[in-house]
């Protein structure tokens, strides 16, 4: 006899399954085992966001993204959007370029915007912004490119947002 999986330890489970870089072949062999994870990670994510584990955030977003997970660029958007402390906002970042999420344009580039004096003198998070409007392609993402190479924003951003703009 099989005991049923509830939610919160199917959770647990696959968030500890989950250890260093997560390949697409891993994070396909996590969800066979727990096929409740395509559907339930955009939640577990957002669970883990209100409880402020961003550990566990940062681990369920990296598996969800190889999986192409329903609802994780929604659940990125938030949390982006929340501009919180503490979080490593290039991971997600980087994630919503990786999945091509359309819908994240905006959310994106306010990321830019409102971390750029912060992201001196390197501005790592600015060009990952970069890189991931650049991969989402759309008419939009490089729009806002093209909008980063204006002088008002840093030379370094300036000059990768040149170099990514098609």
């Amino acid at each position: 006899m099989t005991i049923p999986k509830d939610s919160s330890s199917s959770a647990d489970m696959v968030d500890s399954l989950v250890t260093g870089v997560v390949t697409k072949r891993h994070a396909q062999s996590i969800a066979a085992e727990y096929p409740e994870a395509m559907e339930s990670i955009a939640a577990w994510i957002r669970e883990a966001a209100r409880a402020r584990n961003w550990r566990r955030v940062e681990r369920l977003a990296n598996l969800a993204a190889p999986l192409q997970a329903p609802r994780l660029g929604e659940v990125l958007r938030e949390i982006l959007g929340a501009d919180v402390p503490g979080l490593n906002n290039e991971d997600l970042v980087e994630i919503l370029g990786e999945i091509q999420a359309t819908d994240a344009v905006v959310c994106l580039f306010r990321v830019a915007e409102r971390s750029v004096q912060a992201d001196a003198p390197a501005y790592w998070l600015c060009q990952k912004v970069i890189f991931s409007l650049g991969a989402i392609g759309t008419v939009e993402a490089l729009g806002r490119i093209r909008e980063m190479t204006a002088p008002s924003w840093p030379d370094v951003v300036r000059w990768q947002a040149a170099v990514d703009w098609r």
